[in-house]
């Protein structure tokens, strides 16, 4: 990781693919519009769940991953996706947008940048992709992203019910 306090040299924006990068960013307001668009398309309840308003934060973050996922291009860097996903972690959590709803948009989104890319450079985005999705699937274990199991769920409801009739 480059940090100028730590002494350590810059990002290479020339190591990676710039090229690459550089047609997503200049696509970035219609990829994520048309990822968007293809997620609401494959899982029809994210226009019930999220709001209107919660939708566009989605799209505006959507930008915002696609800016991620050029800087990791360019420079060859995975970290600068692994770090940015461990980051907005807490956001969407705050947000309640689940994990699987964050990987469906993410997957969506590669499937949008990939309408820019080479074949090779496809391959490169796919890895990149995948190390978030590595990411989001620890983050998609924890308490509160998923309604869990019913039946230990039925059982510790009973098992309160008769603690309480103990009593």
């Amino acid at each position: 990781m480059s940090h100028p306090v730590l002494g350590l040299p810059p990002l290479d924006h020339t190591a990676g693919l710039p090229a690459a990068a550089g047609r997503i960013r200049a696509a970035r307001k219609r990829l994520a519009a048309t990822s968007l668009q293809a997620a609401v398309k494959d899982d029809p309840t994210l226009a019930t769940r999220y709001d209107e308003v919660a939708l566009r934060e989605l799209l505006r973050d959507a930008d915002r991953h696609l800016e991620q996922l050029a800087q990791a291009l360019e420079t060859g860097q995975v970290h600068l996706v692994t770090t940015y996903a461990e980051w907005i972690q807490p956001a969407y959590r705050r947000r309640h947008v689940a994990a699987r709803d964050q990987a469906l948009l993410l997957q969506r989104l590669a499937d949008a940048a990939s309408t820019v890319l080479a074949p090779d450079e496809i391959h490169a985005l796919e890895g990149y992709v995948g190390a978030w999705l590595k990411v989001l699937e620890l983050h998609r274990r924890l308490p509160g992203d998923h309604k869990g199991n019913a039946a230990v769920r039925f059982i510790w409801k009973g098992a309160g019910i008769l603690d309480d009739s103990l009593i």
